[in-house]
């Protein structure tokens, strides 16, 4: 008996009869900035690599993709990239030119044990560039405003914003001033300022809704600088500066909640990703709404996609497994109901369980129903770029150092260039 259970002690103290070292590692770079979303993908992380022992995924935070993308270039540039990237999809295309990433199409094609269908179109299409899928999505969401229920009841308005015209009479009202003085102590909006991809994109939805858009069909021709793009970034500065009803947010920091939770600012554009963290506090009685039209509804789909990049054989198959298991509707479920992003598998949005999350909790299904007039930006290796110059006209005709459309102009002519 002694020597059967020192036979059974041995077996099991060298792991079963594997030699764990020889597992395959992944390094997994990622930018989640929420801790709670945080422990939950470390939390996943462990699940998988509990299914798959060959396999264990070393997690590394690069930080808010704002500033991630000199990192990543710089990491490929030297062939020092990871074996796997959680990132915006718009970046494919640049991406991809690095010759550097394995197309997901390769995979998709090959596994038979894997179904496409499950995942939505549209979302699998953000990761295509020059007709190939080379990336994989992680999470959607998109965008809407964020409002303070006691302010809005305070002011005594009773419906929410729905057009434009709306949304300026709110932010009127809602505003309030100093007793003492001019100073204003509550502003009804909180608008982005910077010239970094955030603020383009809660732009872009105005852009949209003012019927524009940053290029034509063909992704050849540059138009945001006409008549529906002066207007929407007139809009943002009119609330700034000549109704004074809205204040700009920090710089590069116009999804930050401090104003907000402060009891600063009454209003502000967001994604549904921050549930958790307004959830977990009890200073502002929160709820959201679509964003308001217009001359149409838009909102500006995001999320991130799984970036797989050219390593061996053997990791690279590694790395596929791992993007299946987040693709998968247990954890597309999880991950939904935790974070606040919305599932990019239809079987886990139409699950009971999700179903059910969403009756109970109304703030996020503002976020599952706006996909329904959601749009995303253009697919095309030159976006980061033509962002940065979108950006620099924003900040400056919101610092009033041009005009909306001497600004937009400016930065047309060089987006032009870059085409």
């Amino acid at each position: 008996m002694v020597k059967l259970f020192a036979v059974l002690f041995l077996f099991f103290i060298s792991g079963c009869g594997r030699d764990l070292s020889d597992r395959v590692v992944l390094r997994f770079w990622h930018g989640i900035e929420s801790p709670e979303n945080n422990r939950l993908l470390e939390k996943k992380v462990r699940l998988f690599e509990k299914r798959n022992p060959d396999i264990k995924i070393e997690l590394e935070n690069i930080g808010a993709q704002d500033r991630a993308m000199p990192r990543i270039m710089t990491a490929l540039s030297a062939d020092r990239q990871p074996d796997l990237l959680w990132f915006a999809p718009v970046y494919t295309g640049r991406i991809a030119e690095s010759g550097k990433l394995v197309p997901a199409e390769k995979f998709i094609e090959k596994d038979t044990g894997f179904d496409p269908s499950f995942i939505y179109e549209g979302i699998l299409d953000s990761g295509r560039y020059n007709g190939i899928i080379y990336t994989v999505p992680f999470e959607t969401n998109c965008l809407a405003v964020y409002y303070n229920k006691d302010h809005f009841e305070e002011a005594g308005i009773t419906e929410l914003p729905r057009t434009w015209e709306d949304l300026r009479e709110a932010a009127i009202t809602i505003t309030e001033h100093s007793a003492e003085s001019d100073r204003i102590e509550r502003f009804g909006m909180l608008i982005p300022l910077g010239t970094e991809e955030w603020t383009v994109w809660t732009w872009q939805t105005f852009l949209w809704q003012a019927g524009g858009d940053i290029l034509d069909d063909t992704m050849t021709e540059v138009r945001f600088d006409r008549e529906p793009g002066i207007r929407a970034l007139q809009y943002w500065s009119d609330l700034v500066h000549k109704y004074e009803c809205a204040v700009l947010s920090e710089r590069n920091a116009g999804y930050k909640l401090d104003p907000f939770l402060a009891g600063r600012v009454s209003m502000m554009i967001n994604g549904p990703w921050i549930y958790p963290v307004l959830q977990q506090q009890d200073a502002v009685n929160y709820g959201s709404f679509p964003l308001p039209r217009d001359k149409t509804r838009a909102t500006n789909i995001g999320g991130e996609n799984l970036y797989i990049f050219k390593s061996t054989p053997t990791k690279e198959a590694a790395a596929w497994e791992f993007a299946k298991f987040i693709m998968s509707e247990d954890f597309q479920i999880e991950w939904a109901i935790n974070t606040g992003y919305l599932p990019v598998n239809r079987r886990a949005a139409e699950s009971a369980e999700y179903r059910q999350f969403l009756e109970e909790n109304p703030f996020i299904k503002t976020f599952v129903d706006s996909m329904d007039f959601g749009r995303s930006r253009p697919p095309v290796k030159e976006y980061s770029r033509i962002s940065d110059r979108i950006g620099r006209a924003v900040e400056s005709a919101l610092y009033l150092r041009v005009s909306p459309g001497e600004a937009l102009r400016k930065a047309a002519q060089e987006a032009e260039d870059l085409l």
